[in-house]
C-alpha cells in the first residue's frame, strides 16, 4: 500500500470510532442528562447576566476608574 491509502484507511477508522462514540454518548442516559444539565446551567448564567446587567456595568465602570483612572461607557474606554 502506498502512503495515501494507509492514511485514508486510518482516517476512515478514526471517523467510525468517533461516530460510534458520539452515538453511544447520545444513547446513554448519563450523556443526555449531562447535556440537559449543561444547557440549563448556561441558561441560568445568561439569565442572571441579563437581570444584573446594570449592576455589572456599574461594577466594571468603577473597576476601570480604579485601574486606569478613566471611565468606561457605551462608546468604550474614555479618557
Amino acid at each position: 500500500m502506498n502512503l495515501l491509502d494507509s492514511l485514508y484507511i486510518r482516517m476512515q477508522l478514526c471517523m467510525l470510532r468517533a461516530k460510534a462514540s458520539v452515538k453511544n454518548f447520545f444513547t446513554s442516559e448519563d450523556g443526555v442528562s449531562n447535556v440537559v444539565a449543561t444547557i440549563i446551567i448556561l441558561l441560568i448564567v445568561v439569565l442572571l447576566i441579563g437581570v444584573f446587567w446594570n449592576r455589572l456595568k456599574e461594577w466594571v465602570s468603577a473597576l476601570m476608574d480604579q485601574i486606569f483612572g478613566s471611565s468606561f461607557d457605551e462608546s468604550g474606554l474614555g479618557g
